[in-house]
């Protein structure tokens, strides 16, 4: 195991929106003061990463604070949303939040596999697939998810949580990486779904931080 030797949390991702927005949109809405560190060439950055035992499965996003050092998104996630207060109250709530959690991970997978997994004449019939059958589907799931939840405006309990950020950072994800789409046309139908992503927009360190822009320029 590899003891990190830096002296304040550092996100290490590539330099585009993808599997290491949740931590960051964790450590962002946190206020947390921490570095990303974006890699321009992987299989150097990967070479010595791999020679310095931080990357246990070879892959990026790599987390680091004082002490530890972590990958794998979902497990940073959960130990992001466990330190900093956005993994519910009791137990129940917390099993609820990573179930809904899963979930968008499987959202996630469905844009992978058409992304990365079709054959470039046929990915425009597949994008338009994943537009809509697939994502309608998904995104009513979540859609019956916040009216049981009642009034609250989140996934689970009453309060902001790591999965209610993970629908916000995928549905992100989604309107970059798919051509023509935008929030209004995803989540139009799911009038719960848009509320929720509005409510994480306006969150007023999420705003700053979507403002800035990250990814126009290099870090």
């Amino acid at each position: 195991m590899s003891t990190s030797t830096v002296t304040k949390p550092t996100l290490t991702y590539f330099h585009l929106l993808g599997r290491a927005e949740l931590p960051r949109a964790l450590l962002e809405d946190a206020g947390v003061d921490y570095d990303f560190v974006a890699v321009t060439n992987w299989p150097e950055s990967k070479a010595q990463l791999i020679a310095e035992g931080k990357l246990a499965f070879g892959q990026l996003p790599l987390y680091e604070e004082p002490g530890l050092t972590l990958v794998q998104t979902t497990a940073i996630a959960r130990y992001l949303a466990r330190k900093h207060g956005y993994n519910g109250t009791n137990a129940h709530e917390e099993a609820l939040i990573d179930q809904a959690s899963e979930g968008v991970g499987d959202v996630l997978t469905s844009l992978v596999k058409t992304l990365f997994f079709t054959p470039a004449e046929q990915l425009a019939e597949a994008k338009e697939k994943l537009v809509k059958e697939t994502l309608p589907g998904q995104l009513a799931n979540f859609e019956k998810l916040l009216e049981k939840n009642g009034n609250s405006g989140y996934l689970v309990g009453s309060k902001l949580s790591y999965a209610d950020l993970s629908l916000w950072a995928v549905v992100r994800l989604l309107v970059s990486r798919i051509e023509g789409t935008s929030e209004e046309s995803l989540l139009g139908s799911f009038p719960a779904v848009k509320k929720l992503f509005t409510t994480v927009s306006e969150r007023e360190r999420l705003k700053a931080y979507v403002a800035r822009d990250v990814y126009a320029k290099q870090q």
